[in-house]
């Protein structure tokens, strides 16, 4: 036993021995840069195992990847579908309300700045055609409106009332060719008709023909006859048409206000309207 408890101590102090001198020899390869031929040697034995085990893991990620249940993957997909189409729908939404939120800000706006007694109404209807003529809004008689009242929204002049009950009534388009309204040129003040054309424009007629009216111009209502109120935008001028023959002017307006656009608008009562 002694003997062979002998050997054991040998050994152990030769194994020392040895990872000393190693990790002494190791560490001077470092601090001086040269290569350790041990370290190599190690490394050299060790790599067809490290490339192995790495091939061996890589390739049980991929089959945990591959052998994932069908099932899941196509519960996964349509979850990730619905969440799309919510975040689509609720961004729409949002788009939406943000939108109205600013028109009736500016419809609010013009209403302040309006010194005239105005009814804020909302468009529940229109007449479809080409360029729709008539439209109904969500206040009547009750709320004050009566027909001859004019109907206008933050852009300008959108119609007139042409009837009214206890809780709509119908607005006629200034593109209606039934309409006509005093209009006038707010750069020079020259006045004319404003007449519908069924169109997506209106005819500025019975203008002298040295009218001075240039296109681009700016055409208000000019408040004759006392019906629409003075200096509500209609459009702009994009073309002078002047008859020699008959010694008149016509300007085509382009509306300030597309009709099949409105939403919300604001009837302006006539002066001594009750």
């Amino acid at each position: 036993m002694n003997g062979s408890s002998s050997k054991t101590a040998a050994y152990l102090a030769v194994l020392l021995f040895l990872c000393g001198a190693l990790s002494y020899f190791n560490n001077r390869s470092v601090q001086f840069g040269r290569p350790f031929f041990v370290r190599d040697g190690l490394h050299l034995i060790l790599a067809p195992a490290n490339m192995a085990a790495h091939r061996i893991f890589a390739v049980g990620e991929w089959f945990i990847r591959v052998a994932r249940p069908r099932r899941l993957i196509l519960q996964e997909n349509a979850f990730l579908r619905r969440e799309v189409q919510r975040l689509t729908a609720e961004n729409a939404r949002l788009a939406n309300a943000a939108e109205e939120n600013a028109r009736l800000r500016r419809l609010l706006g013009l209403k302040e700045n309006v010194p005239m007694n105005t009814i804020a109404a909302e468009v529940i209807s229109r007449k479809p055609s080409n360029w729709f003529a008539t439209a109904t809004i969500n206040r009547g008689r009750r709320d004050g409106v009566s027909p001859g009242d004019a109907v206008v929204d933050f852009r300008g002049l959108v119609g007139q009332i042409v009837e009214a009950d206890l809780l709509s009534a119908r607005v006629v388009s200034i593109t209606d060719p039934s309409s006509a309204v005093g209009a006038m040129v707010r750069r020079s003040r020259s006045c004319g008709v404003l007449q519908g054309q069924a169109s997506n424009y209106l005819a500025l007629t019975y203008l002298p023909k040295d009218a001075d009216v240039k296109v681009s111009d700016v055409v208000v209502t000019s408040g004759m006859g006392k019906v629409i109120p003075k200096g509500f935008v209609v459009g702009r001028v994009v073309k002078v048409t002047r008859n020699l023959t008959t010694g008149m002017s016509t300007a085509l307006v382009r509306p300030s206000v597309r009709f099949d656009e409105i939403e919300h608008v604001l009837v302006v009562r006539r002066v001594g309207a009750q």
